[in-house]
């Protein structure tokens, strides 16, 4: 690997053939670089350390030839930004500098620009200067169509058009953008000085075009618009295409009243998340070999497995779930491998964010292919009675160089340091500043394009801690604008470091944001226990003493966290992430017997169905999903086999894709998950709307630490009581009445005898 970086360095003297480099790294003896070239900042040299592994850093001095003169020792983090490293460093200043507009604020450099990195370190006042408030992207008329962009560090923009929507086509026009003129910082919809605009006559349906932003004056960015709605192949330009190209036939959006199938209490929500490409890849789905893993693939109807049971479409519209909750379904990132196929992926390297993903269209070189398809998709479930979720991904980009808010005005969509470097609290390079004004406005245009153009239901953010709580309140108004019944609920975890505590849109902080939901950790953790990387904690459902935590659980959990109100509380014991169900309880109780093992893994899943606040489940939780592929001799599972099935978010199709013979396998269990479903969704003793609700008609009898054994009762218009048991043996209990639901055939004939690993449904109705 070339493991090279490119140095710019800057001399208040100029005096730079009198210079070089001496470089080296940990471990090994330094040698001679030199300067080659010259830019507007200074000298330029390329270093480089040929190996066959990635270098974590590399240390630099600047030196005259006999080392009379030399500047402090530079160590330059090498994992900074993508392929292309590029640091600035400035003699008299012992910062590191990882982007030019950081490198020129410095007071050590000659011609210092002391407002330069504003729109990374003092963003209100760049906001409050060159904020835009109104539309972008482009706005498409038969006769001609406007294009708009926000660029406001830009010296020059200019709109190129491609002959054709082939990814390689050749330019066919270059048209000089006007930058707005009006300065209004109180009424940013007339503040149009970071704004650019064109006006290009005639029908430009299907034209694809980029932007091509200046920088400086030699210095350019050719990028795809941000606010795309259409691209080429591979995601690198935009596309105009008509509105009347991309609505299906059949399809239609609707809010309010005629959205049947949205919920007007969410607390009777059990969302369902599965993958586009794992619910039909395998050929146990049944679908057609053309539609495995598209888009067409997830709602082609009268599939079944080889044993004649029903799968894909079909067998999610049986289940009893009312909303379906779709990985990442924008353009993302695409990595392929040696051969030139897709590598698998799920989807969280967002690239163009109102863009429907190419991969899973059956024609992505044709542009309007993947909408149709999805938006067909879409009409399908609804026409169903499902609702459809979306996992947004607004957190981090998959690049930090080359993405379209970069390449349009660097260093303002990303929070970053003091040296040029991107924060990075989502783990992936680079965390977005959803409080800066231009941020949070396409944030909130990408929402209401996904519910108004595509009939969204409902948004799952990820890792929503990192978003301000601003932002989320604002996007939760704007919705209601829409349609109040559309959900939005996100991962509420604490991390990063780029806002203050009280910014942050994380789960302790939800008497914050009203009608924003939450995952629910301390009960996921109380219920089944967790693997978190690796490390295993049991819950109740693995003798656990949590007793305490299941108890608040079936009140709401008010008293877990902050919540306002029930609706704010997602309930699960299986997601994407780490072990499903099937897998952590494989591997906390090796000694189960296979009816055992079911029976603990139906107490789980009936456990989180059966609390108060929206439900949550994973795909193939009820029927015993695993993504446990062996690889080892003789089909033993190696140690790598575990790794990967706790984060398979790169796998292979054999370990992500459904196995739908579980669905024969597994019917007893199916069947009972099915009723417990419909416990949460049809009936009003698992949902209550409010705390007060909930104190009034629910009330836990024992729930003794270390008994393995919670009781509580529901007084509506009947009286009920439900029983969980996980004390490892049968416990001597008198029933007092019908048992109405249990997942033990032996209970219904023993009525004074608790079978371990059991949940009950008693009507106590007197």
């Amino acid at each position: 690997m070339d493991n090279s970086v490119l140095i710019h360095y800057h001399s208040r003297h100029s005096n730079y053939f009198k210079l070089s480099l001496w470089t080296w790294r940990d471990g090994k003896e330094g040698s001679d670089s030199y300067f080659s070239r010259f830019d507007s900042f200074g000298a330029m040299a390329k270093v480089s350390f040929p190996l066959p592994f990635f270098l974590a850093h590399c240390y630099v001095i600047v030196k005259d030839q006999h080392w009379n003169h030399h500047s402090s020792e530079f160590r330059i983090d090498l994992t900074q930004g993508d392929a292309k490293k590029e640091v600035w460093l400035i003699e008299g200043d012992d910062t590191v500098y990882y982007s030019r507009q950081a490198a020129v604020a410095s007071h050590a450099y000659s011609r210092r620009q002391p407002r330069a990195f504003d729109m990374a370190v003092n963003s209100r006042a760049f906001d409050r200067k060159w904020g835009f408030d109104g539309w972008l992207g482009f706005s498409y008329q038969e006769t001609q169509t406007d294009f708009r962009l926000w660029a406001p560090t830009a010296e020059r923009v200019e709109l190129v058009l491609y002959n054709s929507t082939d990814e390689s086509a050749s330019v066919h026009r270059v048209i000089t953008m006007t930058r707005g003129e009006q300065i209004n910082p109180n009424h940013h919809e007339h503040n149009t000085i970071g704004l650019w605009s064109t006006t290009v006559q005639g029908d430009l349906n299907y034209q694809a075009y980029c932007y091509r932003v200046y920088h400086r004056k030699r210095t350019f960015s050719d990028t795809r618009d941000p606010y795309t709605i259409a691209t080429t192949a591979n995601g690198r330009r935009s596309i105009v295409v008509a509105s009347h190209h991309l609505k299906p036939e059949h399809f239609e959006v609707k809010h309010g009243k005629e959205a049947f199938w949205r919920l007007d209490n969410p607390n009777q929500a059990v969302i369902y998340e599965t993958h586009i490409r794992d619910f039909s890849k395998s050929e146990t789905s049944g679908v057609s070999p053309e539609n495995r893993g598209l888009f067409k693939g997830f709602h082609e109807s009268g599939t079944r497995n080889r044993f004649g049971d029903v799968t894909g479409f079909d067998y999610v519209r049986s289940l009893g779930v009312n909303y379906v909750q779709l990985q990442p379904i924008f353009d993302h990132h695409q990595n392929f491998d040696s051969d030139g196929n897709y590598a698998y992926n799920w989807g969280y390297d967002p690239e163009n964010y109102n863009v429907p993903e190419a991969s899973f269209s059956s024609n992505p070189h044709e542009p309007a292919t993947r909408v149709l398809e999805l938006k067909s998709l879409i009409q399908d479930y609804h026409d169903s009675g499902l609702g459809v979720i979306m996992d947004v991904v607004y957190n981090h980009t998959f690049s930090s160089t080359d993405s379209a808010f970069q390449m349009t005005v660097p260093d303002y969509y990303y929070r970053m340091n003091p040296n040029g470097t991107f924060q990075n609290g989502s783990g992936c390079g680079n965390e977005t500043a959803s409080e800066k004004e231009m941020y949070r406005k396409y944030m909130i245009d990408s929402i209401l394009y996904w519910a108004k153009e595509y009939n969204i239901d409902g948004f799952r953010f990820d890792l929503m801690g990192l978003h301000d709580v601003e932002t989320m309140n604002r996007i939760r108004a704007e919705v209601d604008k829409i349609d109040p019944r559309i959900l939005i609920f996100g991962e509420g975890w604490d991390m990063g470091t780029g806002l203050a505590p009280e910014q942050k849109a994380k789960k302790d902080n939800a008497r914050l944001m009203p009608r924003i939901g939450f995952f629910n950790d301390d009960q996921r953790n109380a219920v089944k226990g967790a693997e978190v990387y690796g490390d295993f904690k049991r819950g109740f459902v693995s003798g656990e003493a949590t007793e305490d935590k299941i108890a608040k659980a079936v009140l709401g959990s008010d008293e877990l966290s902050s919540y306002l109100a029930p609706e704010q509380v997602v309930n699960y014991v299986e997601a994407h992430d780490n072990y499903n169900l099937n897998d952590l309880l494989l591997a906390l109780h090796p000694e189960d017997d296979a009816e055992q093992h079911r029976h603990r893994v139906e107490l789980a899943g009936a456990m989180n169905l059966l609390m108060q606040g929206m439900s949550f489940m994973q795909i193939g939780q009820e029927f015993l999903r695993t993504k446990l592929f062996p690889t080892g001799n003789n089909g033993q599972l190696t140690q790598a086999d575990r790794e990967r099935a706790m984060n398979a978010y790169n796998a292979p199709d054999n370990v992500n894709q459904i196995n739908w013979e579980h669905v024969t396998t597994y019917k007893t269990t199916i069947d009972f998950m099915r009723k417990m479903i419909a416990w949460k969704t049809k009936t009003p003793y698992f949902s209550y709307p409010t705390y007060e609700d909930i104190r009034k008609h629910v009330f836990v009898e024992e729930a003794e630490s270390g008994t393995g054994f919670v009781k509580y009762t529901i007084e509506d218009d009947k009286k009920i009581e439900i029983v969980f048991n996980s004390t490892g043996k049968r416990l001597q209990k008198p029933i007092e009445s019908g048992i109405i639901m249990s997942n033990h055939k032996k209970t219904s004939h023993d009525k004074s005898t608790l079978e371990d690993l059991s949940v009950m449904i008693l009507d106590i109705t007197e």
